[in-house]
């Protein structure tokens, strides 16, 4: 059979130089919604147990905020960029993401057990150099050992988190991008959901065992997949601004490709602003206890509103596909500051009884907070897939996650200065019903550029004409999508 037999033929799907047939394509889905499944898992551990370490330890909310967010967001906007870049200009017979990803797990699992223990391993060490800690405490110093711990292990976690949402791009075929997208935000759905039913309710008296089980997972499970999933040849890659080399090349290259054009600001501008709504995350759980509730009830909660999002998910892919996810992270934006925003003000004006606190938090997360946010949701990576050149998808991603880590140092930090100022003013444990009142304000500067970003891409050419252009600073013409040819899918 020919080259153009082959690409006639309808039962085959192709992707660059990979050719799947129903069959291998199936395969290739389970393997990667098997690793995603291993990542999810392995990514929730961290952000739903530590909150409950530095709560016991004693530690601020500045503190919080800047170690679970500042801290890893600094790492990230600085390695990011520089590991994206690198990615889709790397050739080997491996690929060019798989390695990145299989190299770093082991030291990423390491240093994600050390994290797990590091309140232990502190308040250990500080009995042998109580002396050299210049006054801290034992519980101060655990929380600097966590911080250590965090430092380490986000870095070499940057980057998975860069290079695995790039992996699908570049091996499934663009016609099912969307469908396979659904599925794996149902998959981590069914993860999140399955860890918070049957796992998080164990988090105060077995956390170190959770670790364990976390890091014992995506060590054998993701790094399986790493193994089976196979990347097809690259077409060579583009040369750097002006033809140079060197580190200054690539970042001024970096630079001009993905800030030459307004539409793809807008991309960033929307991004920082859904980062600064996400710099709360950390302390959604210590206001689900500030109002009465306990590990179990908060879990449960949790993994309903993930089993709904995940139903959700399939409608909003859906809806994506027909309308274009622009049109649907703007629906999901407005829905979000007419309906779920006032609706989660409850608890600043009244406080009602854990009970009724459960079934109230129950309703929210069903009938708004699931499908609204599954509609917004449509944003990553969706949107990002239809408006980023699919050539140099990985370095315009990575551009993207550099604005949203700078938005998460400042507010990471920030909010956690808000909630111990207003926590002064109103007591600490109701300053974080004002969750709502933090989150309006950047959910508000997320619609306004969503809106610009809108009228650019209507102006661009919209639905049908829309073409991701990368300028080509080498030569100084500019191509649709450089060194794409062998990218495109049939």
């Amino acid at each position: 059979m020919t080259s153009s037999e082959i690409n006639k033929d309808p039962r085959l799907y192709h992707v660059g130089t990979l050719t799947y047939t129903k069959a291998s394509l199936a395969i290739l889905f389970c393997w990667l919604l098997w690793g995603d499944f291993c990542y999810v898992l392995m990514e929730t551990v961290v952000p739903s147990i530590m909150p409950l370490k530095f709560k016991a330890l004693g530690a601020s909310n500045t503190s919080l905020g800047m170690i679970m967010t500042t801290i890893p967001m600094i790492i990230n906007s600085v390695f990011n960029p520089v590991i994206s870049f690198k990615s889709d200009r790397y050739r080997s017979k491996w690929g060019r993401r798989i390695p990145f990803i299989l190299l770093t797990a082991p030291v990423t699992v390491l240093f994600l057990l050390g994290v797990g223990f590091a309140d232990s391993i502190g308040i250990w060490l500080y009995k042998y150099v109580n002396e050299y800690t210049m006054g801290l405490s034992a519980t101060q110093f655990a929380v600097v050992v966590i911080a250590f711990m965090m430092i380490i292990y986000s870095f070499f976690n940057t980057f998975v988190n860069s290079v695995f949402w790039y992996l699908f791009n570049d091996v499934v075929p663009e016609k099912l991008l969307a469908r396979f997208m659904s599925w794996f935000r149902i998959v981590s759905m069914i993860a999140a959901a399955l860890y918070n039913f049957f796992v998080f309710r164990y988090a105060e008296s077995h956390a170190s065992a959770i670790f364990i089980g976390a890091a014992i997972l995506y060590f054998a499970g993701f790094g399986l997949m790493c193994l089976r999933v196979k990347e097809g040849q690259y077409p060579p890659p583009s040369p750097n601004a002006g033809n140079k080399s060197g580190l200054m090349a690539a970042i001024v290259t970096f630079g001009k490709e993905c800030h030459s054009k307004p539409h793809y600001i807008y991309v960033f501008l929307v991004g920082m602003a859904f980062a600064g709504v996400g710099a709360v995350g950390p302390f959604n759980l210590l206001f689900s206890l500030s109002i009465g509730l306990d590990v179990k009830s908060i879990g449960e909660i949790a993994g309903t509103s993930c089993i709904v999002m995940g139903i959700m998910i399939i409608v909003s892919g859906w809806l994506a596909d027909r309308f274009h996810p622009v049109r649907i992270v703007l629906l999901g934006l407005i829905l979000q500051i007419v309906l779920a925003i006032p609706a989660g003000m409850t608890w600043i004006f009244f406080k009602p009884s854990p009970e009724t606190s459960y079934y109230l938090c129950m309703l929210y997360a069903v009938a708004l907070n699931a499908p609204i946010g599954a509609l917004i949701g449509v944003l990553d990576p969706p949107m990002f897939m239809r408006l980023f050149p699919r050539s140099h998808y990985g370095q315009f991603c990575s551009a993207n996650a550099m604005w949203r880590s700078i938005s998460l140092i400042v507010n990471g930090t920030l909010v956690g200065i808000f909630f111990d100022v207003l926590g002064r003013w109103i007591g600490k444990e109701r300053a974080y019903a004002f969750i709502p009142v933090w989150q309006l304000f950047f959910f508000l500067l997320m619609l306004y550029f969503m809106h610009k970003l809108y009228k650019g891409w209507k102006e661009l050419g919209g639905d049908e004409n829309y073409v991701a252009a990368v300028p080509n600073f080498s030569s100084g013409a500019e191509s649709k999508e450089i060194a794409s040819k062998n990218l495109v899918i049939t």
